[in-house]
């Protein structure tokens, strides 16, 4: 491993530079591969449906098939994982924000508009992305012709809309009169390729506690409430907001307990009315939980019924298993509606597992297993994240996979698997394994190498750490 400290944005840039040439020539050797698959893709006129679902927060020791007991029962990752392609060396950043990013653009962090990523609404007017480059939802929709929706946790920065040019309030971000909810999220998922969303900004960890549907805020801003940290009792559960810095203005009705449940109607909805439509194009559903993040607010019962809080010591083990229950539920829809040929499925997380911290204690249940360290780390804990990937009929079942990938990856690769070429200046950082999913003995042009970041804060930001593994 090697290790580069003080590295300026400049600098860093140059060693992407150099990055780039490395893996043009691990990856030239695939080419030939690559292109003969989109060809052959392009010539099918059915393309797969892409149901992707990504977890916040959830290490490998959270995840029972990695280490073989995380002390939650998770039946239906276990389901996935015997009906799929379960991967034991993908990474992402450390950080929420910069992997979201990551995801979405198929880049290093350092590649958008903040090398440590961009996170929630400001006056910058604007979203990670910089221009010309198109993330995974903008390309399928627009080169392959897909419907897409997006579900959870925005966390890739977005502009106040207002009236004036005035400066914005963050400490009123809905009530201001100056901030011109009339108008949608500038930067928000409408303008990076989503046909269809309802997001929270940060999903539930800090304010604005409000869905955006489509961009547009969902409640009257003028019915905005100022929420304290604490714990609130909501129909569904206690609904929490934390202490400090993380008091804000939200929706009176904001019940963090439910947040997933939420997420899990709608994508059902989102479903229901594509289908309904007689279109025969397919759809990316991009569902992104609030599970396992902080604050743990698991609900009193699940959408079934089934009791999630209080069944294990603590509320963040009572969030894993409320988790499980939506991956049963987004699952489930797919083979209920007769999909499960039709559909891939892809489960990850955005980085390492919860330490002591924030989470269960290690000597109840460690969210890294063996590996060292836990989110925001630069040890493997920090950024060796779970990722299954299901296709029924397509990809093998019960298999595992363990040559490096990134969360990056995802992007070259889906495109590749529906026979769609990268655009020019987008995904710079990612590299396709598709040919990897079907067989194991396909590792020509996989990665050998990936950087991930570690950010130092004090008052200000001070300086990043590059790690090429």
């Amino acid at each position: 491993m090697q290790r580069f400290t003080g590295l300026s944005r400049a600098l860093l840039l140059l060693l992407a530079i150099s990055t780039d040439a490395i893996e043009e020539t691990q990856t030239s050797a695939k080419v030939d591969g690559s292109a003969r698959r989109r060809e052959q893709n392009s010539i099918n006129t059915k393309k797969p449906n892409i149901l992707l679902i990504l977890a916040d927060d959830v290490g490998t020791g959270d995840i029972p098939y990695y280490w073989k007991d995380s002390g939650v029962d998770m039946p239906n990752l276990d389901r996935l994982s015997s009906m799929g392609v379960t991967f034991t060396d993908a990474h992402a950043t450390p950080l929420c924000a910069p992997s979201r990013y990551m995801l979405l653009s198929g880049n290093y962090p350092h590649r958008g508009v903040a090398p440590q990523g961009s996170w929630g609404l400001s006056g910058q007017d604007q979203n990670q992305f910089l221009s010309g480059q198109r993330s995974i939802a903008e390309v399928l929709k627009e080169e392959a012709g897909y419907s897409t929706a997006m579900f959870g946790k925005w966390h890739l920065g977005a502009g106040v809309p207002r009236s004036s040019s005035s400066s914005v309030n963050k400490t009123h971000l809905l009530s201001d009169p100056r901030h011109d909810w009339s108008q949608p999220l500038i930067d928000g998922p409408q303008d990076i390729g989503f046909d269809t969303s309802l997001i929270s900004v940060s999903g539930i960890q800090r304010d604005p506690y409000a869905f955006f549907r489509n961009g547009y805020l969902e409640i009257d801003p003028s019915e905005a409430i100022l929420w304290d940290g604490g714990s609130y009792p909501m129909p569904h559960g206690i609904s929490m907001i934390q202490k400090g810095k993380y008091r804000g203005e939200g929706d009176k009705d904001w019940d963090s307990s439910a947040y997933n449940m939420i997420l899990v109607n709608e994508t059902i909805k989102f479903v229901d009315n594509h289908l309904d439509s007689g279109k025969e194009d397919p759809f990316f559903a991009y569902v992104a939980l609030g599970a396992v993040h902080t604050p743990h607010s698991p609900p009193y019962r699940y959408l079934n019924g089934e009791k999630v809080a209080g069944v294990y010591p603590d509320t963040h083990m009572d969030m894993l298993y409320e988790m499980d229950l939506v991956v049963g539920s987004l699952v489930s829809l797919i083979e209920d509606k007769g999909l499960a040929e039709d559909t891939i499925i892809i489960f990850a997380s955005d980085n390492g597992g919860l330490g002591d911290m924030h989470g269960t204690p290690s000597d109840v249940h460690d969210s890294s297993g063996p590996l060292r360290g836990s989110k925001a780390m630069i040890y493997e804990g920090g950024h060796r994240i779970p990722m299954i990937i299901r296709h029924d009929k397509s990809f093998p079942p019960n298999e595992e996979r363990s040559h490096l990938v990134g969360l990056n990856d995802l992007y070259a690769t889906l495109l590749d698997l529906v026979g769609v070429a990268v655009p020019n200046l987008s995904a710079q950082d990612s590299m396709s394994f598709s040919d990897y999913i079907f067989s194991g003995s396909n590792t020509n042009g996989l990665r050998e190498e990936l950087a991930t970041f570690a950010f130092q804060y004090g008052s200000f930001f001070v300086s990043f750490t590059c790690y090429i593994f």
